[in-house]
């Protein structure tokens, strides 16, 4: 009598409730996913910061005539991988050089040096960075009265910043198709299965626990907006909720859980 009531018992015991299993497949997914989301947008944070702080300073030799220099800045502001040209007269130059460092500008003034060279600052498109050594050589070659000064450590780490978002990116998208891929074979060949419900529970849980997972870890300085400016919009986590739920409604399906 008991081997007859048995698959009753086991039907009533999975009625909507977790899949313990399903539960660490799907979890599983859901950090690998949560962490990948948290680099993209410290990459992407970093990326632009270092895109924005990176500059070229064209110094400007000392018998070069005013005119010209307003011919080189309508020339600079013309090539397409310049994407903003600034000049600094001496008198601007000594100005912003007192406001980042006043102590160098009263060292310099107390020298009797109260001159500072006038220069371009130039901002350039991703892809003269990538290319920085032999764009200034063009510059340096194009401008004989211009001084290029620039950091190749900081163009260095630019392009490695550039690279690893965009491999990441790729292959994020590349790991989603592929789920989507198998979801999409499951569903294919549909086989009998019960408790679907469960399944999905078991993954929107999974990726709730992964957020307070990764909460934990990043929990920046007791405040909670921080880690939620971490993981950017909400969309974000909504998408991997829904991903998460129908990794489990098709785990249900393809096994018996």
């Amino acid at each position: 009598m008991d081997e007859f009531l048995e698959p009753e018992k086991r039907k009533s015991k999975h009625i909507f409730r977790l899949y313990r299993r399903v539960f660490v497949l799907v979890f599983a997914l859901a950090v690998l996913l949560q962490a990948v989301n948290f680099a993209q947008l410290q990459l992407k944070d970093y990326f632009t910061r270092l895109n924005d702080d990176f500059k070229v300073i064209l110094t400007v030799a000392p018998e070069v005539a005013q005119d010209e220099l307003t011919q080189m800045g309508e020339s600079l502001s013309a090539k397409k991988d310049i994407t903003s040209v600034n000049l600094f007269s001496p008198a601007d130059a000594l100005a912003a050089l007192q406001k980042k460092n006043p102590q160098l500008t009263q060292s310099l003034l107390l020298m009797g040096r109260n001159k500072m060279p006038a220069y371009f600052e130039l901002k350039l498109s991703y892809q003269a960075i990538n290319n920085i050594g032999p764009f200034v050589d063009n510059l340096a070659a194009e401008y004989p009265g211009l001084s290029a000064k620039y950091s190749p450590a900081h163009a260095h780490t630019l392009f490695l910043a550039g690279l690893c978002l965009r491999v990441l990116n790729v292959a994020l998208a590349f790991a989603v198709l592929l789920l989507l891929g198998f979801m999409f074979l499951v569903e294919a060949y549909p086989a009998e299965a019960k408790h679907l419900g469960a399944g999905v529970f078991s993954g929107l849980l999974a990726a709730a626990c992964s957020w307070g997972l990764m909460a934990v870890l990043v929990y920046p300085a007791g405040y909670l907006l921080p880690v939620l400016n971490k993981y950017g919009c909400m969309w974000r986590q909504a998408g991997l909720a829904l991903l998460c739920a129908l990794f489990g409604w098709t785990l249900t399906k393809w096994q018996k859980f």
